[in-house]
């Protein structure tokens, strides 16, 4: 690994790596991409749907597929058709805003879009193509095809490579990046004020990912109110934890303050543990030489023993 970037991230990734070793076994979006749901179900689509310019794209032949439209591409042409069983179909060209969809051709908002190796069309398509409800929301970094979903769990993209990662990053900093074997690293911040990013690939996929907020020179009512603010939000969103649900209360005075302070010096740490899918997520407070670490992880369970073993590698 590049010196900088072990000056920059070794921080960061012990911490990360400290939570595979206590983590029992069992959005913040990017600015710029959105978690897709796709009648109810988050997308199975590998690739983010993305935000550019107040018009969302979502990638067409993930989604498409998940509405059960085949796709193939025209070798001369290169016009790309989907079609379903019943005969409904679209067919575009990258560059262009020219389609045609269920026999009519039609103007699309945004020409379709070729990017990392996929073509991107405006979600507004699909409302044409399924006469299926579509919104997105920018304060939760939603968006979806069919009913608004009951719950909007942020999951994060597996799969998608740095190079995605990169191109779907909006306004974001890059503060550093590198990586050694199997294991590359971006570490993204929104703005000084914002807490730090980290992103783990494995094999050039992101694997886990996880968020530090800024807890240094502050005191430990203020953290345990921001320990208590994450575990009450990750409740709200991902329901009951599989593990380590010890509950803070959202308002703390003296007494209860010092009752989890000797908590924490007894446990050595607070921590819970969701789990959805494949995808898990904990969060972890814990004391260190030079005070607190606060951070929340994610990470994809199926290729969690694989990053770790890269990781004590490093």
């Amino acid at each position: 690994m590049k010196k900088i970037v072990y000056l920059t991230l070794v921080g960061c990734l012990t911490i990360f790596a400290g939570l595979f070793s206590y983590a029992p076994s069992a959005s913040a979006a990017a600015s710029a991409s959105y978690t897709l749901y796709v009648d109810g179900n988050i997308s199975s689509s590998k690739l983010p749907t993305i935000v550019e310019k107040g018009t969302t794209l979502i990638p067409m032949k993930a989604v498409l597929t998940d509405l059960k439209y085949t796709t193939t591409v025209d070798s001369k042409s290169k016009a790309i058709t989907a079609k379903n069983s019943a005969g409904s179909y679209i067919i575009v060209t990258t560059g262009s805003k020219k389609a045609k969809i269920n026999g009519s051709a039609v103007l699309l908002s945004v020409p379709a879009k070729a990017l990392n190796g996929t073509t991107y069309i405006p979600l507004s398509a699909v409302k044409q193509l399924t006469g299926k409800a579509i919104g997105a929301d920018a304060s939760m970094g939603i968006a979806w095809i069919g009913e608004k979903p009951a719950s909007t769990a942020f999951i994060p993209p597996w799969g998608i490579t740095t190079d995605q990662m990169k191109s779907v990053s909006g306004e974001k900093s890059l503060l550093d990046e590198g990586g050694t074997g199997d294991i590359y690293l971006l570490l993204y911040q929104e703005s000084p004020e914002d807490f730090e990013e980290l992103y783990i690939f494995y094999k050039d996929q992101l694997a886990a990912s996880a968020y530090f907020p800024d807890i240094s020179d502050q005191n430990e009512a203020y953290i345990l109110g921001v320990y208590s603010g994450m575990f009450h939000s990750t409740l709200r969103d991902y329901g009951k934890p599989v593990a380590g649900s010890f509950v803070i209360d959202k308002d703390i005075d003296a007494v209860k303050l010092d009752q989890y302070l000797k908590l924490l010096a007894n446990e050595g740490s607070l921590s819970s543990t969701w789990k959805m899918g494949d995808t898990k997520i904990i969060i972890l407070l814990k004391p260190t030489d030079s005070g607190y670490a606060l951070s929340m992880k994610y990470v994809n369970a199926s290729v969690e023993s694989k990053v770790k073993v890269a990781l004590d590698a490093i």
